[in-house]
């Protein structure tokens, strides 16, 4: 049995990087091909991301003696590591890939977002030809959509694409069919973090238009505030027009209660302008729940919104404005894509098809030259 070290960070906190390189490393599939151990990359209580500290530099130290260890004592034939998207983290993960290259036979690197290539542009000349110099040696990256492949600068050897994926028990589609649509209203849902360029405020600024307008809709946002002052300022706009109960923000959302609200729901949206956005996770689970998907064309959002949703040019509020009424005056087409948007999931997005993706890069017989 092959031996498989498996570098990246780990929960918590959850998010879906962590997640993604959990599920590799829990994977029964993988443990009965490979034999597996693990380093974690996760710096808990750490400084902000990007940002330099002793403590930093101390804790990836560490993280690297703990791969020289597993690399060259116990020698592990393959390493699959999930790698970083700041500086620091970078060149801790360049100095992981040259130390296991040495002894490993396969190194693929899995890029879990679409920030790579803007830190490899900021890095110092030095910095790059180090970056070139290692990148050589990585047999297979791996991106989460093909408008993400720029990210490896094409210093690797392939770059495949393997698309997030969730267990296709997270909703079941027994759970789908028995929703109850006896209400006379549209229930929307935004699940991410509420950062202002991933445009809630705009989405919540459509929404009270609509009602404005009389038309019967509920908007409910799920996730973290990062910017206080940004959301008080909508928010006292949705309490000017007393609108409490027709838009309510429920915080950070998990588990059961996440998946309630998914299925009490009838369309997602996700307005974003987010510039380093790759493919959100919360747009498949969306998908897995059966809903129609408003979205940008940002990053490999095109990859999941097909004929299953509303790709809009940017998330202003005009655009999704006239998305969202496409879709609640033609009911015939919104259960259509709710419909498409469920089988898609099924046949391209779910965590079998993702583990057996990156099981067979990790088998593919090595190129020549």
């Amino acid at each position: 049995m092959e031996k498989i070290m498996i570098i990246g960070p780990l929960p918590p906190p959850i998010h879906g990087e962590s997640l993604a390189v959990l599920n590799v490393i829990e994977s029964k599939k993988v443990n009965e091909i490979y034999e597996v151990c693990s380093v974690n990359t996760n710096r808990i209580n750490v400084t902000a991301a990007g940002q330099f500290s002793i403590r930093k530099i101390l804790k990836d130290l560490n993280i690297i003696m703990k791969v020289i260890m597993k690399a060259f004592i116990m020698k592990k034939e393959i390493v699959y590591i999930s790698i970083s998207q700041t500086r620091l983290g970078l060149i801790r993960d360049l100095i992981i890939i040259f130390i296991c290259s040495i002894r490993s036979k396969k190194i693929i690197a899995h890029l879990h977002g679409n920030n790579l290539g803007n830190v490899i542009n900021e890095m110092n000349r030095l910095e790059k030809i180090l970056v070139k110099k290692v990148f050589n040696r990585i047999t297979s990256g791996i991106v989460l959509g093909k408008n993400l492949k720029d990210n490896f600068k094409s210093l690797v050897q392939n770059t495949d694409v393997v698309a997030n994926g969730i267990d296709i028990n997270y909703i079941k589609e027994e759970e789908i069919s028995h929703k109850q649509r006896d209400r006379d209203y549209i229930t929307i849902v935004y699940l991410s973090n509420l950062i202002e360029t991933k445009g809630y405020q705009e989405l919540i600024y459509a929404v009270i238009s609509l009602l404005e307008k009389g038309i019967k809709i509920k908007l409910k946002l799920a996730g973290s505030v990062f910017d206080q002052v940004k959301f008080k300022e909508v928010w006292k706009k949705v309490q000017h027009y007393n609108l409490e109960s027709n838009i309510q923000y429920l915080g950070t959302v998990e588990g059961e209660d996440k998946k309630r609200l998914l299925l009490d729901s009838d369309i997602m949206v996700l307005p974003t302008n987010y510039p380093i956005e790759g493919q959100p996770l919360s747009i498949i689970e969306g998908m897995a729940a059966g809903l129609p998907i408003i979205s940008t064309s940002r990053g490999s959002i095109p990859d999941l919104i097909t004929n299953n949703g509303i790709l809009i040019d940017s998330g202003e509020k005009k655009l999704i404005e006239q998305a969202l009424i496409e879709l609640i005056n033609n009911p015939e087409k919104m259960k259509s894509m709710a419909q498409n948007s469920r089988g898609n999931f099924s046949r391209k997005f779910t965590l079998d098809k993702y583990i057996d993706s990156i099981l067979d890069i990790i088998s593919r017989p090595q190129q020549k030259g």
